[in-house]
């Protein structure tokens, strides 16, 4: 016997696959998906969120990847730098952030500060400007949140001496507003490289590179001590940010210039004659 079939039947919609490639606001938009539209236009078409999204994979049960994605960008003020300094703790109280997703985003925060921070050229880098000092450290200041000091030995051609790591030139690091710092330190790691001169530099995680008091001060004793050692200090550079909105490349790219003072230009006057 035949069995009725109900009319309702006739016009219901077929139930939805249990396994849906895709969430339902983006079927049938598979262009507009981050990863495709990353395949297709490259990475400089897509916007923070988008790549951002592409490093989570995937939402959550109520929270779509893009959201998820623009919810932490929102959380961190829309500032990468900021979010580059996100701690699993910080990542995971975000809705739709799991502990295996915040550790993964946080290895690669480490991977690009490392990037950073390796030599993108063969040899010893050329530091007779300022300007090519403040290039040279401001991979290696970019993303700190504290005040880091730097020296820099150089040899007679105004190169940083071959004995000299670049890991090696972070002489001490201190609170948001201040490093302690004491000219023997300074100058026993230009003694050691058997440097010919000496700059020195340091950071203003505000991104105002105005020095103080307290950064003049420090320079003079420097300066006496570089000239009772026979290890002319040649400048004092205070570095802040980049010029202008850098909240979308804080990093700038290779050639980034960003804001400095240079001491001996603003104050010749501490250095001895």
């Amino acid at each position: 016997m035949e069995k009725l079939r109900s009319p309702f039947l006739e016009c219901a919609e077929p139930p939805p696959s249990p396994t849906r490639p895709l969430s339902t606001e983006f079927e049938g938009r598979k262009s507009s998906l981050p990863r495709e539209r990353l395949a297709t236009f490259g990475p400089q078409a897509l916007s923070d969120a988008e790549l951002l999204a592409i490093l989570l994979g995937t939402g959550t049960h109520g929270h779509n990847v893009l959201a998820v994605a623009g919810e932490i960008l929102r959380t961190h003020g829309d500032d990468l730098s900021l979010l580059a300094r996100a701690t699993e703790r910080d990542l995971t109280r975000i809705a739709g952030v799991g502990r295996v997703k915040a550790l993964e985003l946080v290895a690669v925060f480490e991977l690009c500060r490392r990037i950073l921070r390796s030599t993108s050229r063969a040899g010893r880098p050329l530091l007779d400007t300022d300007e090519r000092v403040a290039r040279f450290l401001w991979p290696l200041v970019a993303l700190r949140d504290t005040e880091a000091f730097f020296v820099l030995p150089l040899d007679s051609k105004s190169r940083l001496c071959a004995s000299v790591r670049r890991s090696d030139l972070c002489t001490g690091s201190g609170t948001a507003d201040a490093t302690p710092v004491h000219p023997r330190d300074v100058f026993r790691e230009a003694v050691k490289a058997d440097a010919s001169f000496v700059v020195v530099a340091h950071n203003h995680p505000s991104g105002d590179p105005a020095p103080s008091a307290q950064d003049i001060a420090l320079t003079r004793r420097l300066a006496e001590a570089g000239a009772a050692v026979g290890i002319p200090l040649l400048d004092s550079l205070v570095i802040g940010g980049l010029a202008g909105d850098c909240s979308a490349d804080p990093f700038g790219g290779p050639g980034a210039l960003p804001r400095f003072v240079s001491i001996r230009r603003m104050r010749g006057d501490v250095f001895p004659r």
